[in-house]
C-alpha cells in the first residue's frame, strides 16, 4: 500500500508485495479450516505443507491474484486467483481459493468479492469446490443464482476426483 493511503473501509483490495507474509499465514488458517477433508497433515515445522514463495506468486505473477476482503477496514479474509486450462483447452480465471474469518462470515463479504471478480474477469472463469465442503458448495450455489452468472456448468476431470469444477460464462 502507499505511504499515507488507508485501506478500504469495505471490500477488496490488491494485496501489496511486501505484505506476502501475511497472506502465507492467513493461507495457514484456510488449510486448517479445510483439513477435514483436503487430508493436509502439520509439518514438523507446525505448518501445513504450503509454499511461502508459491503464496507470494498470486502477488508477483502478472497473470494471478491475491485480493484482501475488508470489513469496516479490518482484514476478514482473501482470495486469489489463477490461469487454469478448461476442458475445451481455453485458458481461463480460477477463482482459486477464498477465505472468510469466522467472525466476518454470513455478512455477505464473500458474495460481494465474488460478484466483483467476477465483473473483472473477461471471458470463461471457473471454480474448483472440495465435494465433502457442503458449505462451500452450498454457497456457490447461491452465488451462481444471485449473482446472475451466465453459462454456469458443472464438469469432471478424472485428474481432480476430489474437486466439483464449474465452468463460468463458458460463451463469452
Amino acid at each position: 500500500m502507499t505511504p499515507g493511503m488507508n485501506p478500504p473501509i469495505n471490500g477488496l483490495q490488491t494485496v501489496a508485495r511486501d505484505q506476502a507474509a501475511a497472506l502465507f499465514q492467513f493461507f495457514q488458517l484456510y488449510y486448517y479450516e479445510n483439513s477435514d477433508w483436503a487430508a493436509e497433515d502439520l509439518g514438523e515445522d507446525g505448518l501445513f505443507d504450503a509454499c511461502a514463495a508459491s503464496i507470494a506468486d498470486y502477488i508477483n505473477a502478472p497473470d494471478k491474484g491475491a485480493y484482501w476482503i475488508r470489513k469496516d477496514g479490518a482484514l476478514a479474509g482473501f482470495v486469489v486467483t489463477e490461469p487454469v486450462t478448461l476442458p475445451d483447452g481455453r485458458v481461463a480465471q480460477e477463482l482459486a481459493d477464498l477465505f472468510i474469518l469466522k467472525r466476518y462470515r454470513r455478512q455477505g463479504l464473500a458474495m460481494a468479492s465474488v460478484s466483483a471478480l467476477a465483473g473483472k474477469f473477461k471471458g470463461p472463469w471457473m471454480v474448483a469446490v472440495y465435494r465433502e465442503d457442503t458449505r462451500a458448495e452450498a454457497f456457490w450455489r447461491q452465488a451462481f443464482a444471485r449473482i446472475g452468472l451466465a453459462g454456469v456448468r458443472q464438469y469432471e476431470d478424472p485428474e481432480l476426483p476430489q474437486f466439483r469444477l464449474y465452468a463460468i460464462n463458458e460463451l463469452s
